[in-house]
């Protein structure tokens, strides 16, 4: 008999692990123009907003000089996974008290934690992201700063996963809540919307005999509802038109379970047909291929 902590773990691996990897990584658009190994970078789209903060206006911070310059500057170089280039400029800014540079330090961080191969500094490189993450939220101005609390989520979220499933289950409440403050900030961001989309999908798709499993190991876990998820889905979508096919396959996943037959067909044949430009694309294309197919469509009926 499979124990509850054993069918917890499927389920966190089916759901929650698959997910929330798409929305921290600029890696996919290494794929864009197939120059994943380096040479030049021309990216046509990307599954990141046009800018980094979603045309919220950045706080001014008199005791940093040049702070736009270096703002664009390590922007674009990220947007381009110049990751090491982008760390050169903004590790000499560690020490400081900047909010804005240090939440980018912390995602630079956190990608080179991604890359490297080394368990032991992956695990590391995670932690001093966190701990820069940390320091960019404690000198926040009084009018926030979305980005420290966005990356403060997502790097929240790979600590808990160093330090296994309950922590990271438990740590999914305060993912949430810095996701929501991130959004209180600044509400133009698409793929804070769809992270916490995918955050509110996650645990309403919960089955009842794993939210069992899941409330004697947690004690009361979160949960959400289907039109919780859909309202996030939707408002990125709304702000950002076709800017990730992995949101049109969870808008279509949300209507399904909702019952609305007909929309959910509908985003499944838009998640299709979308353009594969990168690995998280490729993905769901195949995932909406099959979804069509147990509908009884064709490749013919939906290209025709």
């Amino acid at each position: 008999m499979k124990t509850a902590q054993f069918v917890f773990r499927q389920f966190v691996k089916k759901y929650w692990t698959s997910t929330t990897r798409t929305f921290a990584s600029p890696a996919g658009r290494r794929l864009l123009t197939g120059t994943a190994g380096g040479g030049s970078f021309l990216l046509s789209a990307s599954f990141f907003s046009a800018s980094p903060t979603g045309g919220y206006e950045v706080p001014k911070h008199e005791e940093v000089r040049n702070l736009d310059l270096i703002i664009k500057e390590t922007d674009a170089l990220y947007n381009n996974y110049l990751i090491d280039n982008a760390y050169a400029i903004l590790r000499k800014h560690g020490s400081g008290t900047c909010s804005e540079l240090l939440w980018r330090l912390a995602r630079v961080v956190c990608e080179k934690a991604k890359l490297s191969k080394d368990k032991k500094e992956k695990e590391q490189l995670f932690m001093e992201a966190f701990a820069i993450a940390e320091k960019a939220l404690k000198h926040e101005k009084p009018e926030g700063c979305f980005g420290a609390h966005k990356w403060y989520a997502i790097i929240l979220d790979y600590v808990g996963e160093i330090e296994g499933t309950k922590s990271r289950i438990k740590k999914s409440y305060e993912v949430r809540d810095h996701l929501e403050r991130a959004l209180e900030i600044n509400d133009s961001d698409a793929t804070t919307w769809h992270i916490l989309g995918v955050w509110h999908f996650t645990f309403a798709d919960m089955p009842y005999y794993t939210r069992l499993a899941a409330k004697a190991i947690f004690g009361t876990p979160p949960s959400s509802t289907y039109a919780d998820a859909l309202k996030n889905f939707e408002r990125a979508e709304f702000l950002q038109p076709n800017f990730y096919s992995t949101n049109t396959f969870y808008l279509a996943e949300t209507y399904d379970r909702l019952g609305n037959k007909e929309l959910a067909l509908e985003y499944y044949k838009r998640a299709f047909l979308m353009p594969v430009v990168s690995a998280d694309d490729a993905q769901i294309h195949q995932k909406a291929h099959d979804k069509l197919k147990k509908l009884g469509l064709t490749v013919a009926d939906l290209i025709n």
